[in-house]
């Protein structure tokens, strides 16, 4: 009987944190989210588990069967898991939120507490009753809790491990719900019977460890309806029409998760458009052309011979095309962290990602950004940032003083460093000016020459150890764009008057100058 205790209480631990990380995947992917948003989650679901072994775990002594209500606690947080899986798909509608908008702390702090509070509390309710049992069957009570505790934890870290490296990519979050249902039951089962001949053999069962039939009984019914749910293709079911509600009105024909993160690509009439956890990342066959052809062309033409670039996130999908309609062009590294993301643009081919993809002096790097920067011992004519704003750790450390000395090391003497900050012509917060500015005033620390071209929806920074990006006006773009033979279709004198006005320059410093210096 203590062997079985023992795999309850390993069960108990493996249960809990695959579920922690499927619900925290799936918020994740909701809230779009970043370190503050997992930092809420968990520490809500930490309330309740505390509250749960507070308010019901410690009742444990008090229970007169407790091996039933140890079963009967296992199958309410086995089947409120795909439950909470299939709200928290459905929330945003639920909230009123499109997909892509932002979500504010107090939806996140209120909507992730009452999702994680029917899974996280019979949780921190089943490692006491776990423990109590356990000591039933030990001389020592305090030596019985501690070992409860060692195989509760080991049961995480092999659930941990088995999550990251087998189920998170590889199967979705009701495969993953369903299946620890169907174990849970069958633990449970395997718990409570048959039990007569150890009953009358083993002198610790007794009162508080009496065995029931009916909860044996519901604990191998609710393992044989987890069985039965995944053979029939229940799950599968449960999952394509969460996704539809989740993704209505748009047409979802790819879902995926990554060591990452989540993929999802959305097609309407030929145009596809891929989404990291929610947020919008490449269109193509069409991407936003002007936006593409600022980020590419201003930087290109404002040096005067690029021959080797470095893409760090965010070439496919336009950017590597209007790189290479420049003739001096030798090669393009691109790196990109998550393979999936390339393997995608595989799958659903365009001409334009077969083009860029499939050039030959493209080269294509699954890595971090970083690291492949630290490592390599190639120097770049322009190096672009395109990995967005700095919302979370990931993206922040291709944004500080270290990582952009880091950067200026692999620049040859005229090289660029380009990336992008939120921005508008018109009115700007202060949030957003004092974002600009500390980024603005982080390059000036290593780059003495750094110009910011204002911008609708986006500031373009050029930072670099030469003065030729203060040299850019519309004469010296539209000669340079005649000897390349470029022929864009924005990057006109017209557009460029707009982007490279004198005026521009002069309102973008006077922002920057009057808000914060401090760095990053």
């Amino acid at each position: 009987m203590k062997q079985r205790i023992t795999i309850a209480v390993f069960n108990t631990g493996f249960s809990g944190i695959m579920a922690q990380m499927i619900l925290l995947r799936e918020l994740l992917i909701v809230f779009s989210g970043n370190e503050f948003s997992i930092g809420i989650i968990l520490a809500n679901w930490l309330v309740m588990e505390a509250l749960g072994s507070l308010l019901v775990g410690r009742r444990a002594e008090q229970v007169k069967r407790l091996l039933p209500a140890y079963a009967g606690l296992t199958v309410l947080f086995s089947l409120s898991l795909p439950g909470m899986v299939y709200i928290t798909r459905v929330l945003r509608s639920l909230l009123g939120f499109s997909i892509g908008q932002e979500v504010g702390i107090v939806p996140i702090v209120f909507s992730s507490f009452f999702i994680l509070l029917p899974v996280s509390a019979p949780h921190g309710a089943l490692f006491a009753f776990g423990c109590t049992v356990y000591s039933r069957f030990s001389e020592s009570k305090a030596t019985s809790l501690g070992r409860g505790y060692v195989f509760e934890t080991l049961g995480t870290v092999v659930g941990g491990v088995v999550w990251t490296f087998v189920l998170a990519s590889r199967v979705h979050s009701f495969h993953v719900s369903v299946g620890l249902g169907m174990v849970n039951g069958l633990v449970c089962f395997v718990l409570l019977y048959p039990i007569g001949a150890i009953l009358r053999s083993d002198g610790g069962l007794r009162g508080a460890v009496a065995p029931s039939g009916a909860a044996a009984a519901i604990s191998l019914l609710l393992g044989l309806a987890g069985l039965g749910a995944v053979l029939a293709g229940v799950s599968d079911r449960l999952h394509e029409a969460s996704l539809r509600a989740q993704w209505a009105p748009q047409k979802l024909v790819h879902y995926q998760n990554s060591r990452y993160g989540n993929i999802s690509v959305i097609e309407e009439e030929g145009q596809y458009t891929f989404f990291l956890n929610s947020v919008p990342r490449l269109v193509t066959p069409i991407p936003d052309i002007p936006v593409v052809e600022e980020l590419v062309h201003i930087p290109m033409l404002s040096h005067p011979d690029p021959r080797n670039l470095l893409i760090l996130s965010g070439g496919a999908g336009g950017v590597i095309r209007e790189i290479l309609k420049h003739p001096s062009v030798e090669s393009v590294e691109y790196v990109e962290l998550d393979p999936l993301l390339l393997d995608l643009l595989r799958r659903f081919p365009t001409p334009l990602t077969e083009r860029e993809l499939g050039d030959p002096r493209v080269k294509v790097l699954h890595r971090d950004g970083r690291l492949h920067l630290k490592e390599t011992e190639r120097v770049y004519d322009i190096i672009w940032i395109g990995l967005g704003e700095p919302s979370d750790l990931q993206t922040n450390r291709f944004h500080t003083r270290e990582f952009f000395s880091l950067a200026a090391g692999k620049l040859t003497r005229r090289g660029i460093l380009v990336f992008t900050m939120p921005g508008s012509l018109t009115y700007s917060s202060e949030e957003l000016k004092n974002l600009n500015a500390c980024l603005f005033h982080t390059a000036r620390e290593v780059f003495p020459h750094v110009r910011v071209i204002p911008g609708d929806g986006g500031n373009l920074f050029l930072s670099s150890r030469a003065p030729e990006v203060h040299q850019l006006d519309r004469i010296t773009f539209a000669l340079r764009s005649a000897e390349r033979g470029l022929r864009g279709q924005v990057t006109v004198p017209r557009h460029i008057e707009q982007k490279l006005h004198p005026g521009w320059s002069q309102w973008s410093a006077s922002l920057t100058e009057a808000s914060s210096r401090q760095t990053n």
